[in-house]
């Protein structure tokens, strides 16, 4: 098997759609990240399927990634994911994650990632807005589309139904709102703020 000493060097070759590169990712970073998803849910079983499924997203969307840390967004997603499951499991109070009261709109977009305290809700605020600049930005359909698939929860069929579009049709509006979010928050926040919002993108991908 291949040797990748940067993330650059990885990246390219994921990005280029090199199997040996997605291979050696998954045996590389798999018992770390098992190991940190243990950790919250309790139960290897499901820590192994989160894994799995953020490994096949991430795969999925390699195309978005820039210059990110492959370490870091795996175990954003993987953090993600599993916080994800808890509050649909409804333990979160467990394990002292604050979520929101009420989650609407492109406010589900952080509830896994912030805790709203005085540190961090200045930030917090200022990322909803920018967030909303990305969506009122995307052309109508797009935009469309893209609030269906993240905020509504529909999946891609549901979507052409419902807009009476292809699913083809539809994949290409979520790549293109996607790509958009990507660009606009790397240009604009450190490492650790993209690399939370692209964690979302990709994790939240139908």
């Amino acid at each position: 098997m291949a040797e990748y000493y940067d993330d650059k060097e990885l990246l390219d070759e994921l990005k280029k759609g090199n199997h040996q590169a997605f291979e050696y990712l998954f045996k590389n970073y798999y018992p770390r990240l098992l190991g940190y998803a243990i950790r919250f849910v309790e139960n290897e079983e499901t820590a192994r399927d989160i894994i799995q499924e953020c490994f096949l997203k991430f795969w999925d969307k390699r195309d978005l990634l820039e210059a990110v840390s492959v370490t870091a967004l795996l175990f954003a997603m993987v953090r993600n994911s599993c916080l994800n499951y808890l509050k649909h499991l409804a333990v979160v109070e467990k394990h002292q994650i604050e979520y929101l009261a009420s989650i609407e709109g492109e406010e589900r977009l952080y509830y896994a990632d912030f805790v709203l305290n005085a540190d961090s809700s200045l930030l917090y605020n200022e990322l909803q807005e920018q967030i909303k600049i990305v969506i009122d930005n995307l052309p109508e359909r797009c935009r469309n589309v893209f609030l269906l698939s993240r905020f509504e929860g529909l999946k891609n069929r549901e979507i052409a139904d419902m807009l009476e579009i292809s699913t083809t049709a539809v994949e290409k509006h979520i790549a293109k709102a996607l790509q958009r979010f990507s660009r606009h928050f790397k240009d604009k926040y450190p490492v650790d703020i993209y690399i939370t919002v692209l964690a979302w993108l990709i994790a939240n991908s139908k």
